[in-house]
C-alpha cells in the first residue's frame, strides 16, 4: 500500500518503509537479468563502489543481496558499454545513473581535489596537467600506469591513497569532469577517457543550477530511503546538512516531500510520498558493509538498534567481532551478523566467526546456513 500523508509512523512501519524502497519487499527472481540490474540500481540511485576483495566488491555485493545470483558480466557490460551509467563522486566513488551526472555539476565545480594538498601539485605542474588531457584525447582510454610521470618528479606519493602524480592528476580531471571511466581493468583500476566522448551529449551539456541540482539529489536519496532524517538524506549522496535543509524545506513547501514522526526518532524525518509499507518483510540476505541500507551507521542504529562498525582498520586485537562482517537481514530485522573470507586460492568461503543478536533460533540459522550456501555457489567457492 502507499501511505496518504502522514505525520505518525511506528519504529516497524519505518523500518518496512525502509527495507521496501531499497527493494526488499519483493522475491528474488529466479534467473536475475541486466533488466533486473538496471532496475535496481537505478531504484537505488547509486551502488558505491569498494574493490576489498575479502568477500565480493561491494558494487557487486549490494544488487546479489537483493536479486541473488547474477552474471557479472553483464553487469560489467551494463555499466561501462551501454552509455546509461557512469562514475562519479557521490557517496564516495559510485556509479551512478548518466542523467545524474549533471545534477552532480555542484560537486564538480566546489569540491577539493583528492587528496586534500594535491591542488597544489596541479598548480605547480599545469603543463603536465594539460599534457595527460591531451595524451588521453589523442591515444583514447589511458590508465594511470600508461602514462609517464612529469620530469623531474617521484612518480609515487608516499602515504597517499592515490598512490602516484599520475592517477592524481587523471582524478583531478575526472573529477572536474574533463574525463569519466570508460571503463576497469581486472586489477579494478579506472579507464579514463574524455567525459564528452562517453557522457551522452544531453546529459553532458546539460547545466543544472546548484540548488536545482541538490534539491533532485535529495528527492533522490529520500526516494531511496522512503524515510530518513535530514542528516540521512544529506548523507546520501555526501553533501553537507546545512546545504541540504534548505533544499528539503522547498521540498516540504512544493509538496514532492512530506515531514513525519517515527516512534523513537528525536529528529524530524522526510517521508516520500510514494513510499510504501508492506504488511511484512520476506528477505534474507547478506549485506555488503558498503550497502546502502546499513551504511548511515546512526541510521541503522534507530531503525534496527543494530550497533555496526566496519572494523577492517582497527587492530586485530580490539575488534569486536571481525576483520570484514557482514550483517545478516531475515524478515524486517538485523538478526546476526558474519565474519567472512573468500579463500580463493582454496576455492573455500571461511566462516571466521557468526554472532546472533537476541536469542539465536533454528530459523535464523537454517536461513543464514542457506544464505551462504547460495553466495559460496556464486562466487564458486564452497562453505568452509
Amino acid at each position: 500500500m502507499i501511505f496518504p500523508m502522514r505525520t505518525s509512523l511506528s519504529l516497524s512501519e519505518a523500518r518496512r518503509v525502509a527495507l521496501a524502497a531499497q527493494g526488499f519487499d519483493r522475491a528474488r527472481p529466479q534467473h536475475a537479468t541486466t533488466r533486473h540490474l538496471r532496475d535496481t540500481i537505478r531504484r537505488l540511485g547509486l551502488l558505491q563502489i569498494d574493490c576489498v576483495g575479502v568477500v565480493c566488491p561491494a558494487h557487486y555485493m549490494v544488487p546479489f543481496s537483493r536479486l541473488g545470483p547474477y552474471d557479472r558480466t553483464a553487469f560489467d557490460q551494463l555499466i561501462y558499454q551501454t552509455g546509461e551509467f557512469a562514475e562519479h563522486w557521490a557517496h564516495e566513488i559510485s556509479i551512478v545513473p548518466v542523467e545524474t551526472w549533471p545534477l552532480l555539476r555542484y560537486r564538480r565545480e566546489t569540491d577539493r581535489v583528492r587528496p586534500w594538498g594535491f591542488q597544489k601539485v596541479l598548480e605547480e605542474r599545469a603543463e603536465y596537467a594539460a599534457w595527460v588531457l591531451e595524451e588521453v584525447r589523442q591515444r583514447g582510454p589511458l590508465a594511470a600506469d600508461e602514462l609517464t610521470a612529469p620530469d623531474g618528479a617521484e612518480a609515487r606519493i608516499p602515504g597517499a591513497w592515490i598512490k602516484t602524480v599520475q592517477r592524481g592528476v587523471l582524478e583531478a580531471h575526472f573529477l572536474r569532469g574533463a574525463l569519466a571511466a570508460a571503463g576497469r581493468r581486472s586489477d579494478f583500476s579506472r579507464l579514463y577517457d574524455l567525459a564528452e566522448r562517453l557522457i551522452p551529449a544531453e546529459h553532458h551539456c546539460r547545466q543544472v543550477d546548484h540548488d536545482e541540482g541538490r534539491r533532485t539529489l535529495l528527492l533522490q536519496a529520500a526516494r531511496a530511503h522512503g524515510i530518513g532524517t535530514a542528516k540521512d538524506l544529506a548523507d546520501y549522496f555526501r553533501m553537507p546538512v546545512g546545504d541540504a535543509l534548505p533544499r528539503l524545506r522547498e521540498l516540504i513547501e512544493s509538496g514532492q516531500l512530506h515531514q513525519a514522526r517515527v516512534e523513537g526518532w528525536r529528529e524530524t524525518a522526510y517521508l516520500h510520498p510514494q513510499a510504501a509499507v508492506p504488511r511484512r518483510i520476506e528477505a534474507a540476505a547478506l549485506l555488503s558493509p558498503f550497502d546502502p541500507l546499513i551504511w548511515c551507521r546512526p541510521r541503522v542504529a534507530r531503525l534496527f538498534g543494530f550497533e555496526y562498525r566496519l572494523e577492517v582498520f582497527v587492530p586485530p586485537k580490539k575488534r569486536q567481532y571481525g576483520f570484514y562482517v557482514l550483517p545478516f537481514l531475515l524478515g524486517e530485522k538485523l538478526v546476526a551478523r558474519v565474519d567472512l573470507k573468500a579463500d580463493r586460492a582454496n576455492g573455500a568461503l571461511r566462516v571466521l566467526g557468526t554472532w546472533f543478536e537476541g536469542r539465536k533460533t533454528a530459523a535464523v540459522t537454517e536461513a543464514l546456513s542457506f544464505e551462504l550456501r547460495v553466495l559460496g555457489d556464486w562466487l564458486k567457492l564452497k562453505i568452509g
